[in-house]
């Protein structure tokens, strides 16, 4: 059966490999960094609101749910 040939299927597995390995660092290096820059942003305004007593222009959208995860 040709799709179980050796010489072919090694190729598959190959190409198939370095696609997702490619597109793996591609994600863990773009969308992995910008989402923590914006969870430490969102946690510094967090703690600033706690720690100021007067209302400020920033909006509090900071969420039980985040808060967990720090």
């Amino acid at each position: 059966m040709p799709q179980f040939d050796a010489y072919s299927f090694s190729g598959q597995i190959f190409w198939t490999l370095l696609g997702f390995f490619i597109f793996y660092f591609f994600v863990l290096n773009v969308y992995v960094v910008h989402f923590s820059e914006v969870f430490k942003m969102r946690q510094k305004l967090y703690l600033s609101s706690l720690g100021s007593k007067k209302s400020s222009g920033v909006v509090d959208t900071y969420s039980p749910f985040f808060h967990a995860i720090f």
